[in-house]
């Protein structure tokens, strides 16, 4: 339902640009570069890459610099996040913040908060090998305790509501940076990192009840959120135009769909606005989008 606190609230819209298929490369620094600014040319605000995972440590972090520094050249008031290295330890996993903030192009902090599980299914469609990721809380206290001596946004993503608590608790401290986000990840019916492979996967439906579960989790946080449907194909769930009439923004792009999708991101991008605009909600990027995140605004009318 529509309501008056949140018609003609901006929308920022995040793209997961990258295509993460087990066993292919991803895409080049030049075409990560490409994506991302045809992206931001198309109306999205934030940007989320990927890097070569098989490049050792010191050659990730060059192209992570590489990418966020030509994305910048011809968007400056862009926000994007890198994934992860490989590595065990926290500051392993995350050695490229560090130089990214170093070199004046650390935009966004991604964290995931808590451990999370994920399984594809086997011969007899059942669950029986999976995947674990995700930051214990300790590690995760490490790294908001870097965003904060850096005064840089966090990506805060929400796999299982457990993980809301998780970030109640610090949103009520106030211990994230201004500009900070709830990311509200929904499992969709794929395997992550295939296509098409139908999987298992963490968390809540991508419904409206599911959703409205998650918001009454967050009263009183006063932070902007964003909903997104890993391994499924947001635009086609209930909850995206759900999300905007309940003054939320959309985060879309390849990575996420697995392949149910045929759309490209910037056909992606394109969707999600025409969907802001049926809704009545105006599109922003750039510095309007940075400074709708620092005020913190949302609505949570049913």
């Amino acid at each position: 339902m529509q309501t008056s606190n949140t018609a003609e609230m901006p929308v920022v819209i995040e793209t997961a640009i990258t295509p993460l298929r087990f066993g292919e490369p991803v895409q080049s620094m030049e075409q990560t570069i490409e994506e991302s600014r045809a992206c931001l040319a198309a109306g999205t605000a934030i940007i989320h890459h990927h890097h070569d995972f098989s490049a050792p440590r010191a050659e990730g972090i060059r192209q992570m610099v590489g990418i966020q520094a030509g994305i910048l050249e011809a968007f400056p008031g862009a926000l994007m996040y890198s994934d992860y290295l490989n590595g065990t330890g926290i500051w392993e996993k995350n050695a490229h913040l560090r130089p990214l903030h170093d070199a004046g192009l650390l935009r966004m902090i991604p964290l995931d908060p808590a451990i999370v599980q994920v399984g594809k299914l086997d011969q007899d469609g059942l669950p029986s090998d999976s995947h674990v990721a995700g930051l214990t809380y300790a590690q995760s206290a490490e790294v908001v305790r870097f965003a904060r001596e850096t005064n840089v946004p966090m990506s805060i993503s929400i796999y299982e509501p457990g993980n809301l608590r998780w970030a109640r608790a610090y949103a009520l401290a106030g211990m994230f940076p201004a500009g900070s986000m709830i990311k509200l990840f929904f499992g969709g019916p794929y395997t992550i990192g295939l296509h098409r492979v139908p999987g298992v996967n963490f968390g809540l439906h991508p419904t409206k009840a599911a959703l409205d579960i998650y918001l009454s989790m967050m009263e009183g946080m006063n932070l902007p959120w964003i909903v997104s449907c890993l391994a499924g194909v947001l635009l086609e769930t209930p909850i995206a135009q759900y999300a905007l009439e309940r003054g939320g923004h959309l985060r879309i792009g390849i990575e996420d769909t697995a392949g149910g999708s045929d759309m490209s991101n910037v056909e992606s991008v394109v969707a999600a606005r025409e969907l802001a605009a049926k809704v009545g909600r105006p599109v922003v990027s750039g510095e309007a989008a940075k400074q709708l995140l620092k005020r913190s605004e949302r609505a949570l009318a049913a």
